[in-house]
């Protein structure tokens, strides 16, 4: 009986070794109250520059800094920032960590541009959504001798990563709605006008619950009454597309209401017809009618019956906008100074085969005003299409001063010169 109870003790005396090894064997990030990272993350990084391969380069190092400020912790990070920025800040560095740049990832974890502008000095700002590898960039920065602390979580805490803006590929639509101008119900009853602007505005309203941006209606309607437009509309130009190309939308809808009604009762059907305003494609056409309504007057019913028809083509109409983004969107892109029909071959082969481009055609060429123009079919933002554009010739002779000169909605101009 002893010798069992003995034999016990040392097994027991044995085991509590063993663990307290185990746990004097534990890495920081495993102890209680640090909290251990993420295999990857989600970081927004913004870049300014007065081009776009600078900007781009910025931005991509920024999603990283913030990525290694979130490991190390911002003090940490600026005792090292000379060295940081010398081995990982540079875009070719940044993107060994950035998920989808240069290997596979999920669709859900490719980076996303969410925006594009130029800022009051002229400087084009971008920003972009971007997933980093954080057991890949942990690693390095410990390779360099820099570790994660047990002071980082209460910095992240008080100063937490930067989280990504809401954006889908839908929000980078630009979309014009206007009224059907050549409808013959317009001129036979005034108060049609009036109901189109309501279908007008029930439309954008639908729209921009989608994050898709649209354009102030009654900036649309002066534009509308514009000498110059009139006249282009009168070369048998419609005016929606007319407007459209004012304000360079990358879609534009013409909307037709017909409205009924006795006494108070009313309800309303919309017609909605939608193109790409580059190509003049159909997108689809919609017509959809709300219930009959009774209010206390008859401009309350009319535009009740008309939210509910709204509603529905919005239905409708979202479906078709995924179709057209799945299959590839249209743009238009210039080349300006452009030497030889040679150089725009290569340009439309180096574009035509890049990831993303389901078919790219020339549509015009001048070799004495050196401008090329094509029509690029492409599964993608502009702003992931510029990217893509200047990573595919990056490496062709030729192409060293490559530079975007514009984007406006689905227009890309690009120089080499």
């Amino acid at each position: 009986m002893r010798n069992f109870w003995q034999a016990g003790a040392i097994t027991g005396l044995s085991l509590f070794i063993f663990c307290a090894a185990c746990t004097s064997g534990m890495t920081k990030s495993e102890e209680p109250g640090i909290a251990s990272e993420p295999e990857d993350m989600m970081f927004t990084g913004e870049g300014a520059a007065a081009d776009f391969p600078e900007a781009r380069n910025k931005a991509y190092a920024d999603v990283i800094k913030k990525a290694v400020i979130f490991l190390l912790g911002r003090v940490t990070f600026d005792n090292n920032k000379e060295k940081i920025e010398q081995e990982m800040l540079s875009y070719v560095q940044a993107r060994k960590y950035i998920l989808g740049e240069t290997g596979k990832a999920p669709q859900e974890k490719q980076k996303k541009w969410v925006s594009n502008l130029r800022n009051e000095e002229g400087m084009l700002v971008l920003r972009m959504n971007a997933y980093v590898n954080i057991s890949k960039l942990k690693k390095d920065l410990a390779g360099m001798d820099l570790s994660i602390s047990t002071e980082v979580k209460a910095e992240r805490e008080e100063e937490p990563a930067a989280q990504p803006a809401n954006s889908t590929d839908l929000s980078s639509l630009t979309f014009l709605v206007f009224y059907n101008k050549n409808d013959s119900a317009l001129e036979k009853d005034p108060d049609q006008e009036n109901y189109a602007k309501w279908a007008v505005d029930d439309l954008d309203r639908e729209l921009s619950s989608l994050n898709i941006k649209t354009f102030d209606p009654d900036t649309v309607e002066k534009l509308a009454r514009e000498r110059t437009l009139l006249q282009e509309s009168g070369d048998g130009m419609s005016v929606g597309l007319a407007l459209a190309q004012k304000v360079y939308a990358e879609l534009y809808a013409e909307v037709t209401p017909d409205v009924t009604y006795d006494g108070n009762k009313a309800n309303a059907i919309l017609n909605v017809r939608v193109y790409i305003r580059t190509t003049g494609a159909l997108v689809g056409t919609f017509e959809k009618g709300g219930q009959q309504y009774e209010s206390s007057s008859l401009a309350a019913s009319i535009k009740m019956s008309m939210r509910e028809a709204s509603k529905k083509i919005m239905e409708e109409l979202r479906n078709n906008l995924n179709d057209y983004i799945g299959g590839g969107r249209f743009y238009f892109i210039r080349l300006t100074g452009v030497k030889s029909f040679r150089e725009a071959g290569k340009f439309l082969s180096a574009v035509k085969n890049m990831d993303g481009a389901v078919d790219l055609t020339l549509r015009s060429g001048s070799k004495e005003d050196m401008i090329y123009d094509f029509n690029l079919r492409y599964k993608g933002t502009p702003t992931d299409a510029v990217d893509n554009i200047f990573n595919s010739l990056s490496d062709k002779e030729g192409f060293e001063k490559l530079d975007l000169k514009e984007i406006r909605g689905n227009e890309l101009t690009f120089s080499i010169e």
